[in-house]
């Protein structure tokens, strides 16, 4: 299995700012990865310029709230259970469906995983 080219390390190749703010007006949540109490992130993929990219999003606990305050009530009462179970232990938690939403984001710190590099965005805003 390939993993797909991660947008965030295009970006920063490039030589994108990290101060610069990236504006996504349509995000779409489906899964919700705890990284650990009240830190979080998701991966979608991102077509630009012909190719499908990966894009990962990390964002704090205020971020989530007014994410939830967006879903679906299924949804966010769902996440809201789960996380009241566990709240810190690192997993992916899948839903059906998804949460639509408006990100203001920059690039974060390059992360390596095994033998693969990304630069996640950080939100800074949810709109």
């Amino acid at each position: 299995m390939s993993f797909k080219p991660d947008y965030g390390l295009k970006l920063f190749n490039d030589g994108i700012p990290r101060n610069v703010d990236h504006n996504f007006y349509d995000f779409r949540l489906y899964s919700l990865t705890v990284l650990g109490r009240g830190e979080y992130s998701t991966m979608v993929e991102m077509p630009f310029g012909g190719k499908v990219y990966a894009m990962s999003l990390d964002f704090s606990q205020n971020h989530l709230n007014k994410i939830l305050s967006k879903a679906p009530q299924n949804i966010s009462r769902y996440l809201n259970g789960e996380l009241s179970r566990d709240p810190g232990t690192p997993r992916t938690i899948d839903f059906e469906g998804e949460v639509v939403f408006g990100v203001s984001a920059r690039l974060g710190e390059m992360q390596r995983v095994q033998k693969e590099s990304f630069v996640p965005f950080v939100a800074q805003e949810i709109i």
